[in-house]
């Protein structure tokens, strides 16, 4: 799939960020006491010293490592904001709340239950929803939306253990196969597994680096080919026919050149469960194009 960036300077990363807050703030959501009131404190300090030219100082308050955590955190939640920024119901509020929760240093999340399984879902629905289709925060499924005709249902898996992966992929598929089962229209029912591959591949947020940004894409999207090499055969073979395909998603912070620009980069590929030269194939190709094709990478 293609690749886009957008560049900002750290005054420009913090004001954006100013934005998020304002929001969480109109949506009654008190972001202060969580990670993301942590993180606006990084930024509002970056910001300052590059107004005042003194960048030197913020690192000497802060190390890289908690910059590099605060830019790949923030960076997925930009990525809801501006997808899910006109979102009122209830059901995204509380669902946005809960996301926000979890430790603000990134290696020492919870490996049980976390906010951070909620951005993931949160940002695969903003891609939906800016893709102008609706989506349904109240529905037991982690995403349910309509598609070409069809009631469209996602499951998101973050992976978090090597030991976990074939268990908590299968434990997906057969979701997938009750939310086909409790919808509507049974037989029409489509859908399509998300996994999130960051914790596993970059458990301790390491920072990748690389010439330009065109190698880097070349090294983030070799860590999802590998996955998909590995693991395909699990969403390849004897899995439900109404299951479109797998799209694997992997987040991590890289720097570029010899100034070490910061990218946040965000690697999507999806890989089919249909034949192709079918007409479910054609779908899965339809909902790539127009869900999941282009993405931003931010850089700092």
């Amino acid at each position: 799939m293609a690749q886009f960036y957008d560049s900002y300077t750290y005054i420009a990363a913090s004001m954006r960020l100013d934005s998020v807050c304002a929001w969480l703030e109109d949506l009654g959501i008190n972001y202060s006491p969580t990670r993301v009131g942590r993180y606006r404190k990084i930024f509002s300090s970056i910001a300052r010293h590059q107004d005042a030219n003194t960048l030197n100082t913020f690192f000497e308050e802060y190390s890289r490592a908690s910059f590099v955590n605060a830019a790949h955190e923030v960076a997925e939640l930009v990525r809801i904001f501006e997808g899910l920024s006109q979102i009122r119901d209830p059901s995204f509020v509380s669902r946005l709340r809960d996301a926000l929760k979890g430790h603000e240093l990134f290696v020492l999340d919870d490996n049980n239950r976390s906010g951070r399984d909620l951005t993931l879902e949160l940002s695969i629905a903003a891609k939906f929803v800016r893709a102008d289709l609706p989506v349904d925060f109240g529905h037991n499924a982690d995403l349910c939306t309509q598609f070409q005709g069809h009631e469209f249902f996602v499951e998101c898996k973050r992976l978090k253990s090597s030991k976990q992966i074939e268990r908590r992929i299968k434990e997906g598929f057969t979701q997938l196969k009750q939310r086909y089962a409790d919808s509507e229209d049974p037989l029409a029912a489509r859908g399509i597994l998300v996994l999130g591959t960051t914790k596993l591949v970059n458990s301790e947020l390491g920072v990748l680096k690389a010439e330009n940004q065109e190698s880097l894409d070349e090294k983030v999207f070799a860590y999802n080919q590998a996955f998909i090499e590995t693991y395909r055969s699990l969403w390849q073979l004897q899995v439900d026919a109404r299951t479109l395909g797998t799209v694997v998603v992997l987040d991590a912070p890289g720097f570029v050149g010899i100034t070490e620009k910061l990218i946040t980069c965000h690697e999507v590929v999806m890989n089919n469960s249909v034949p192709i030269n079918t007409k479910s194939y054609a779908l899965l190709r339809e909902l790539a194009d127009r869900v999941f094709k282009g993405k931003p990478n931010r850089s700092l």
